[in-house]
């Protein structure tokens, strides 16, 4: 069985509407909800893990143990670092980094072997090959988008990093795909502006991921 992983109540709730399921298709579990299926002739939970990366981390654990998974595919929105990302644009990492680790007051330059090297996707659609960062705390201030862009990092998440270490533990094959939805603003009013613009992109995004990219990696 293939797990395919959600994090936030909004992105969750765009994958409920494009598949029309309803709450009688629903089965709870300690992290959220999960959805069976058979998708392209295959076995398919998708499930809500709940945001940040204890939670992405447990509920990963937990699908594995329950259904046997051999593949986890994470697929939701991030914040952009790179300004040459635009909204809606998709990545697949070659390389993700736990940032939240770093002391940043006292490391500017993150080490080397930090980052975790991504295995290649074979996919035909367009997407941006960079390296995501994870951190618990959502980026929103432009004091650490600066950090990330002086260390080389595209874009931003909560969960990718702790995903893929839940799957390495475990020996088996994982895909991150991410999806531009927002990114910081240095103006003062800047907070309530990037929200607005996750809220209106957030379902676009996974439109997109789930209509087009997903389908190609289950």
């Amino acid at each position: 069985m293939i797990g395919v992983v959600i994090s936030s109540k909004l992105e969750w709730k765009t994958l409920l509407e494009i598949y029309n399921i309803d709450d009688s298709h629903l089965e709870k579990y300690p992290y959220g909800e999960f959805y069976r299926t058979i998708f392209k002739n295959k076995d398919v939970v998708f499930f809500r893990s709940g945001a940040r990366k204890v939670n992405a981390a447990a509920s990963v654990q937990y699908m594995i143990d329950r259904f046997s998974l051999e593949k986890i595919i994470t697929i939701g929105t991030c914040a952009a670092v790179n300004d040459s990302y635009n909204y809606l644009d998709v990545i697949i990492p070659e390389k993700v980094v736990d940032y939240d680790s770093i002391i940043r007051d006292m490391t500017i330059e993150i080490e080397e072997d930090a980052f975790i090297d991504v295995p290649k996707v074979n996919i035909s659609l367009d997407y941006y090959d960079g390296i995501l960062g994870t951190s618990d705390k959502a980026l929103v201030s432009w004091k650490d988008l600066t950090y990330l862009a002086s260390n080389g990092i595209d874009a931003s998440d909560m969960e990718s990093s702790a995903v893929i270490k839940v799957a390495i533990t475990n020996n088996i094959d994982y895909v991150i795909i991410r999806g531009i939805s927002d990114r910081p603003m240095k103006n003062s009013d800047g907070l309530d502006e990037q929200i607005d613009v996750y809220e209106e992109n957030t379902p676009l995004v996974m439109k997109k991921l789930i209509e087009d990219y997903l389908p190609e990696v289950i």
